[in-house]
């Protein structure tokens, strides 16, 4: 693969743009001046350790991380403050990293729900299913089975369909492939790179830095907090240096 997917259409502003971000929880300063840049159509990967601030930037994004320094553009939109829902609102979608299936509801439900939380208007709810359907085909079957009840590997299907149906333009994804079988994960993987070959934007926080390296087009570093390295991913996988210093333990 290389640095830039074929098709890219230009650009003139970034997707989301985080600059000097200052996130806390409570009184633990945990994002200490994190700053990057999603285009559309492009994959970026944020790789660091555990508890680098990976999943902590995502969520600052989302509005579930006090921020009280820097700013963050998504989708246009100044998204510091506002609540959760209202950025979904911007065309951004989230998948967390424990995929969250509400317990009694039906894959169906679940799309509903990101239907209505998303303001999609109530005659095109079926329109966006579709779509979800149109990537994940393997789902239809079970629109009417507890969505909690389904394999790993299609409750990850349902949560990036959810997060679809909301990320009409950016999406944010937590450990897509935690926990799933290498198929399974490598199928998953390929997924985002076509749904950002499509043109939306997709940050990419992954365990898994040999499989982020290869799908993204450009990589950042975190560690403690701050954005240590990043780069185009060609010349990321080729200088291993940074993987030693900032990845393994």
């Amino acid at each position: 693969m290389t640095a830039a997917a074929p098709g890219r259409a230009p650009v003139d502003a970034p997707l989301l743009a985080v600059g000097g971000v200052q996130g806390y929880y409570g009184l633990a300063h945990v994002l200490q001046g994190v700053s990057l840049t999603v285009q559309p159509g492009e994959l970026v990967a944020l790789l660091g350790r555990n508890g680098a601030g990976k999943t902590t930037t995502v969520k600052a994004v989302m509005g579930m991380v006090s921020v009280r320094g820097g700013h963050i553009c998504a989708a246009g939109h100044d998204v510091v403050g506002l609540a959760t829902e209202r950025v979904a609102q911007f065309g951004i979608g989230y998948v967390p990293e424990d995929r969250r299936m509400f317990p009694g509801l039906t894959v169906r439900e679940n799309f509903r729900l990101a239907a209505l939380g998303a303001r999609v208007p109530k005659g095109e709810h079926a329109a966006a299913q579709g779509r979800v359907l149109e990537v994940f085909p393997q789902l239809e079957p079970h629109l009417d089975r507890d969505a909690s009840r389904l394999s790993g590997g299609q409750q990850q299907m349902v949560a990036v369909g959810r997060a679809l149906i909301c990320g009409t333009r950016l999406l944010l994804v937590d450990e897509i492939t935690q926990g799933l079988a290498p198929i399974i994960a490598t199928e998953m993987a390929r997924t985002l790179r076509r749904v950002a070959d499509e043109g939306l934007g997709v940050l990419l926080v992954e365990q898994n830095s040999q499989m982020a390296l290869e799908l993204a087009d450009r990589v950042y570093v975190l560690d403690q907090g701050v954005i240590v390295a990043s780069g185009e991913a060609a010349a990321m996988r080729a200088d291993p240096t940074w993987m030693q210093q900032y990845l393994q333990l």
